[in-house]
């Protein structure tokens, strides 16, 4: 089940919507009509969670849309918006929050259903890519994809994220290098990389995308190598 919440202070709009994307798309989507930012903010806060799809409006009476929804994505960061706007001159500033589309009134359909079958793959991809680790306190689900490198520290494992965040973890360098899966590579003893964000590679180091240099150690060197070849090759 795909939950959608349309939030636009035009009542007109949030029927339409809810009407069309239940037609079109069935009963696997179930869509939620709001008419305030505050409305939505309450919802989110009371409940903990967020929809799997937001559609907002940029301009509401109570709010602006993008300020809503940069609230929001602070809280939930992988959080699916597609922008609703009649201002055109918005359409730089949704940028800050990460859209995943952006529809103009008035909203053509076909546009429409491009939009949600975009983000609903886009979903789906999230599920097959999530990974779920356990701290002390609690469950965090990471995406493989913002996985930067795993550096082994001691007992512990420490989980480097493209957005600079840092997760610890006690868990064996080996358990968790066949759990994130074949895009991943060995280059030392303590370190597990994204092939995704090698940018540069030499005998002795990978070099990634936010200047991190990593060793190669030579008992991994070989199979390092023919690794990242390969991927290199698949991409």
């Amino acid at each position: 089940m795909v939950e959608i919440i349309v939030c636009d202070d035009d009542i007109n709009i949030t029927e339409f919507l809810k009407f069309f994307i239940m037609k079109h798309f069935g009963d696997e989507y179930i869509v939620i009509a709001m008419n305030r930012c505050q409305e939505l903010i309450g919802m989110v806060e009371l409940n903990g969670r967020v929809p799997d799809i937001l559609i907002m409006d940029i301009n509401l009476k109570d709010g602006n849309g993008i300020e809503t929804v940069k609230y929001l994505q602070a809280l939930h960061p992988k959080l699916k918006v597609i922008y609703l706007t009649g201002i055109i001159n918005y359409a730089t500033a949704i940028f800050e929050t990460n859209p995943a589309y952006f529809l103009v009134k008035p909203i053509n359909e076909n546009k429409l259903i491009d939009a949600i079958t975009k983000v609903s793959k886009e979903i789906e991809l999230d599920k097959y890519d999530s990974f779920v680790i356990k701290t002390n306190r609690s469950e965090i689900i990471l995406y493989r994809r913002d996985i930067m490198y795993v550096e082994s520290q001691g007992r512990k494992l420490v989980i480097h994220t493209s957005d600079g965040k840092k997760n610890e973890i006690y868990e064996k360098m080996d358990v968790i290098q066949e759990q994130l899966g074949p895009t991943f590579i060995r280059s030392h003893k303590s370190f597990l990389i994204n092939m995704k964000y090698i940018t540069e590679r030499t005998n002795k180091e990978f070099y990634l995308s936010d200047g991190k240099v990593l060793p190669i150690s030579k008992p991994n060197l070989k199979e390092a190598k023919i690794k990242f070849i390969s991927y290199l090759g698949e991409e």
